[in-house]
């Protein structure tokens, strides 16, 4: 077991790390490590529930993360390096810092144009599919919460990387939270490919994985939350896309994640996506859907 330890007038010292309103977390606060000449080159992740079954879940998890980074080998992943230790207590773990800016900001901004947010997206997919390809794991690895608040672009490289995967399908841990697959009745509907465990919370598995990059990839065209439509406005939703002379693949690609088929990513189907998405806003969708019924 790696650790890190600090007393509580080291820790005191520390300088937090705040983020933007969309993507602060209630889980955890972040706190700058400084590094040589005195440059921040790592942070700790304080969890604040420090408590129970939940939080050993979480350090099953991290000890584990580190133990296979090696055999995970993606360069591409921001893994804990080791267990943080303040005051003789466990609270949570290191990190690399990475300058960076978070992809809800940047799929969400009007000032990045669509042909680089589909660029973006493909190398998130990339991630995604690389770690279906490891091999030598006694148990599956799967990023399970996956959402765009999990990845950040590298600001002097222009690299994609997955951070915050201590919500991660590894070495038998159980899954809290899934971002686009915790609370989703929808998932009722398909046991067999979004299955729950016995408090009907998902369990990650190959589907679920690529049914939260679909709900990323729409996020960004409709401005979301997409995974909130009932089953038959996704499907209305998808016909007004095909409407906005969206490709017919693309829209099957996304139509599948509601059927008995397993699912599959879009691979360069994204490159489809029009350029101008003005149009086929969620709330422009809603607003036309508003207007049907009273007339």
């Amino acid at each position: 077991m790696l650790i890190e330890a600090f007393s509580n007038r080291q820790f005191n010292r520390l300088k937090p790390l705040y983020l933007e309103n969309e993507i602060t977390s209630i889980e955890s606060d972040l706190y700058v490590l400084p590094g040589k000449a005195n440059q921040a080159d790592r942070v700790i992740k304080k969890y604040v529930n420090v408590n129970g079954e939940y939080f050993g879940n979480k350090l099953l998890t991290i000890n584990s993360l580190i133990e296979n980074r090696e055999k995970i080998n993606i360069d591409e992943i921001v893994f804990p390096e080791k267990l943080a230790v303040i005051d003789k207590k466990i609270v949570g773990y290191t990190m690399k810092l990475i300058d960076n800016v978070n992809l809800t900001l940047l799929l969400n901004s009007k000032e990045i144009h669509v042909k680089q947010k589909i660029q973006l997206l493909k190398q998130v997919e990339n991630i995604i599919r690389r770690v279906q390809c490891i091999k030598g794991l006694e148990d599956p690895f799967l990023l399970a919460d996956i959402h765009e608040s999990n990845f950040i672009l590298e600001k002097d490289s222009g690299k994609v990387y997955a951070v915050d995967i201590d919500g991660c399908k590894i070495s038998n841990n159980r899954i809290y939270v899934m971002k686009y697959g915790s609370f989703n009745e929808k998932f009722f509907y398909y046991p067999h490919k979004y299955p729950l465990d016995e408090e009907d919370r998902p369990i990650p598995n190959i589907n679920t994985e690529w049914y939260c990059f679909i709900i990323m990839v729409l996020n960004m065209i409709g401005k979301g939350p997409i995974h909130k439509l009932s089953i038959e406005d996704y499907y209305d939703y998808l016909h007004f896309l095909k409407e906005a002379k969206f490709s017919n693949e693309l829209l099957d690609c996304f139509a599948n994640i509601y059927s008995n088929n397993d699912n599959y990513p879009p691979h360069e189907l994204l490159d489809t996506i029009p350029r101008r998405l003005n149009g086929v806003r969620l709330e422009s969708f809603e607003k036309k859907k508003r207007k049907k019924l009273i007339m």
